[in-house]
């Protein structure tokens, strides 16, 4: 048996505003841009979209029959696997996700199915905020490079927000309902295991911009709805059925001036600001959001309100109209 070399400097190349690019398989890492003043997140450090600090590779052969696997934690970026000379594979890397020679299939088939359960984001040495984001890939060798193209199973969510009424100051935000198991070589869908995001602080001010780090959840299009509005659990039936299951934005704003008191918004994510719920791998979603005055005569799922106008002396039902503006870059 004749030692083959595979190198591994894993190329994690970052997805804009959705779109799907071809990976390429290249000695780089994309480079993290937080260039806001007042961005907030969770997962801080300036390598924290590419920091790598442990390596299973995983090689099947022609046959679909796992020929090799290894858990690396130190020299990363040049792996070996002893291989047998004269025979193709297919290279897998899990990156970040902890020793996981334990639970590869012998059959390469049953990859698809094979779970990862994101222990913590921000506690404990396990967490994403610790290990780093968990990534995965794969590369046919021999073939085009040595070079293991990897994706993030997370999403980068930025949400821009601005608060158009008098006395409007943002106290925290966060995503809630977070898928925690990933499929790293298939698609996750949020089923019944979840988590909720730690509060993110607020800017204090009227307006912000903070940073999310949100896990894949595919769940698609739902139908029959037909506005902004209507992306509501209590505004459509299909919605309200799958409630559990979608993931969603949550912002507290306080009333100082006019307004006393605190708002809590929600908004579900999605590829689009209507009907679309979609959290994909790898992909920089890019949001702006305006919380208006004339919306806060409404009430519903998406204003949770205790707000009291001083100058009538009346509490205000919450909400936005349609110009309320969930934009989806």
């Amino acid at each position: 048996m004749k030692r083959l070399p595979i190198h591994a400097v894993l190329a994690a190349v970052l997805f804009i505003a959705c779109s799907r690019e071809r990976p390429e398989m290249i000695f780089r890492t994309a480079e993290t841009d937080f260039s806001s003043v007042t961005t907030r997140s969770l997962l801080t450090g300036s390598n924290i979209e590419t920091k790598k600090t442990e390596i299973t590779l995983a090689a099947y052969g022609n046959d679909g029959t796992l020929a090799a696997c290894k858990h690396f934690t130190k020299n990363l970026e040049t792996l070996s696997l002893e291989l047998e000379s004269g025979r193709k594979y297919t290279i897998y890397a899990f990156v970040n996700m902890g020793d996981q020679t334990g639970v590869i299939p012998r059959s390469e088939s049953a990859l698809s199915m094979l779970t990862y359960r994101i222990p913590s984001y921000s506690d404990g040495a396990e967490s994403i905020a610790s290990r780093g984001i968990p990534m995965a890939g794969k590369l046919s060798y021999p073939g085009a490079g040595t070079s293991i193209p990897v994706e993030r199973l997370l999403a980068k969510v930025t949400v821009q927000i601005s608060c158009e009424w008098p006395g409007a100051a943002i106290r925290s935000a966060r995503v809630c309902q977070l898928n925690r198991v990933l499929r790293p070589f298939g698609e996750a869908i949020l089923e019944e295991d979840w988590d909720q995001q730690e509060f993110q602080e607020g800017t204090g001010s009227a307006s912000g911009t903070f940073v999310f780090y949100v896990p894949e959840n595919r769940q698609g299009v739902i139908d029959g709805i037909r506005t902004s509005r209507e992306k509501s659990p209590d505004k459509n039936d299909n919605v309200n059925a799958k409630k559990t299951q979608l993931t969603y934005l949550e912002t507290v704003v306080e009333g100082t001036g006019i307004y006393v008191g605190s708002i809590t918004y929600r908004s579900y994510l999605g590829q689009d600001a209507i009907s679309d719920f979609d959290i994909r791998r790898n992909s920089r979603y890019n949001w702006r959001i305006q919380y208006l005055k004339d919306g806060l005569q409404y009430n519903d799922w998406k204003h949770d309100n205790d707000l009291i106008d001083t100058q009538s002396g009346l509490h205000i039902d919450d909400g936005w109209d349609d110009g309320g503006e969930e934009e989806l870059h």
